[in-house]
């Protein structure tokens, strides 16, 4: 099986992604693994985090085969290649520029670029996309803006993200997306100074538990 096909059926088995956006580096690697330790199999770190090419690859090397590490926030071409060579297996942004997916398919790894209208999310798919990413989903009629695009555009895999809490999950995968993006950052950046490793895990967990729960 070659690397594309098996990262792609990574992500459509684990249907959610942990996003870790938060300030420091050092905390992103506590939360990344902490994410990992919960039962997260698919994680994403944004370029928002310094240093989060050295973040991805200190990752990628301590973490299992089965775990796949991504990055976020890529705006160019020289970010989604710092990002590869990196050891990163997806990509996402918040864009749609042909310069970050060519890259991607290039070197098998998944190309997820964003698009928010009808005509957008076409034109990243015919530009070579893998999956796109409807952004910020929340924020654009949630569940019911992915329902309504399910009619003229049945068969593009999506990717929802920005706004999403881990209870909607399975309203979401209902509707019609693939992969739902859920901002660990947010939901569990202020444990992490605490020192409480137990408890930050745990917590992984229970948001994992959230949104497997709603996604039966």
């Amino acid at each position: 099986m070659l690397p594309i096909e098996r990262r792609m059926r990574a992500l459509f088995r684990e249907q959610v992604v942990a996003i870790v956006r938060v300030a420091q580096a050092h905390r992103a690697l506590e939360l990344a693994r902490a994410l990992v330790a919960g039962g997260f199999r698919c994680v994403e770190i944004t370029l928002s985090v310094p240093d989060a090419p050295e973040v991805i690859k200190t990752l990628c090397a301590e973490v299992a085969e089965d775990v796949l590490i991504g990055a976020g926030t890529v705006t160019d071409a020289a970010e989604a290649r710092r990002c590869i060579e990196a050891g990163a297996q997806f990509l996402v942004s918040p864009i749609c520029e042909t310069d970050i997916i060519r890259p991607c398919r290039e070197a098998g790894v998944v190309a997820i670029p964003a698009g928010m209208t009808p005509t957008e999310i076409v034109h990243a798919w015919r530009l070579g996309a893998h999956v796109v990413k409807v952004f910020p989903a929340g924020a654009i009629g949630g569940a019911a803006f992915i329902r309504a695009l399910r009619g003229p555009l049945p068969d593009i895999p999506l990717w929802v993200s920005g706004g999403v809490q881990p209870s909607e999950t399975r309203t979401y995968l209902a509707a019609g997306a693939q992969l739902v993006g859920l901002n660990a950052g947010e939901r569990l950046g202020h444990l992490i100074e605490s020192g409480d490793r137990d408890g930050l895990v745990a917590a992984a967990q229970a948001m994992l538990s959230e949104a497997r729960n709603q996604a039966q």
